[in-house]
């Protein structure tokens, strides 16, 4: 990503009470500011030609943190760029995300809309504890609760749970939705399986849902996950879908999405994304690709270059 000054820098002033926050409404200029600018180009295959699409404006204050991410897409017809979405953010004095808001940008309204808010709690380690969701609701001006993430370390500072809970409004209640529960060989290393529960009613008890099955390298990456759904009535695990992934060192080139077939009793390819990274190891592109079953083989569906290159003939 490219630095460049005199840009327009988003100022974030936030005050949380009783689950509601005062937003900015000013952008204001800041000569001394410095944002990491990258652009996103897509690939048109009938002109067989890089096309801009949109671009990411990163703004970062003195201490090299990140407080904003705008983004913004190119409309040829009229040759601007607009805004599409931002998100800001707020970090306690260790430096970790405590707060982070998406808006979206109305262009009837010509103005930022909230949409989420995720708050993040730590413990005395600095592990991740609590990540509560809220929604705005715009007739009100606030911010509801919808789920909040409540996670558990065993005595070897390993995730051993997380509980999901959603929130009734109406009883002013969370309940529980959700359990995954996460299992370590002779308790070190990554987990090599992850039991999935949901909560039952009326009895109120936890049932067996799903089971992800993980594979890892020798770095400690992911290179296969299998995820299956217990049922109940067959008293068995029923295959759903499988995510092999392949890398050079520790970035990932390759992911692919396959589906078990039952009537073949193989797994079936259905989806697969590519990864260009540059020199710094910075991703620099993504290829999309869908299976066809009929000619057995890759189709194209879209291709991403990341790139910090200013389009030419485009105004900042």
């Amino acid at each position: 990503m490219k630095k460049t000054g005199l840009v327009l820098i988003l100022l974030l002033m936030q005050q949380i009470i009783n689950a509601q926050i005062e937003m900015p409404d000013i952008i204001k200029i800041q000569e001394a500011a410095i944002v990491d600018t990258s652009y996103t180009y897509q690939w048109n295959e009938d002109k067989a030609d890089w096309e801009i699409y949109a671009r990411d404006l990163h703004f970062v204050d003195e201490t090299k943190l990140v407080t904003s991410v705008l983004k913004q897409r190119w409309y040829p017809e009229e040759k601007v760029w607009e805004y599409y979405q931002q998100t800001l953010k707020n970090y306690d004095n260790r430096g970790n995300e405590v707060q982070s808001i998406l808006q979206e940008w109305s262009r009837s309204a010509k103005d930022w809309i909230n949409v989420q808010m995720k708050t993040t709690t730590y413990d005395v380690r600095g592990n991740e504890a609590e990540i509560l969701y809220q929604e705005w609701h715009r007739p009100t001006g606030e911010w509801f609760n919808t789920v909040v993430y409540l996670i558990s370390y065993n005595r070897d500072f390993e995730k051993s749970e997380v509980v999901v809970r959603t929130y009734a409004g109406m009883q002013n209640i969370w309940d529980n939705y959700m359990r995954f529960s996460f299992s370590y060989r002779d308790g070190f290393g990554p987990p090599y399986e992850v039991m999935v529960e949901t909560w039952g009613k009326p009895d109120n008890r936890w049932r067996t849902f799903g089971r992800y099955n993980l594979s890892y390298n020798y770095r400690g990456k992911v290179t296969e996950e299998t995820r299956a759904t217990w049922s109940e009535s067959q008293r068995d695990w029923i295959l759903g879908v499988r995510y092999l992934m392949s890398y050079r060192r520790d970035n990932k080139v390759e992911d692919i999405e396959q589906r078990w077939d039952y009537s073949a009793r193989r797994w079936v390819n259905a989806a697969r994304k590519t990864f260009e990274y540059d020199d710094t190891g910075e991703l620099s592109g993504e290829t999309f690709y869908r299976w066809d079953r009929s000619d057995d083989q890759w189709n194209l569906e879209r291709r991403l270059l990341y790139t910090d290159i200013k389009p030419e003939g485009i105004e900042t």
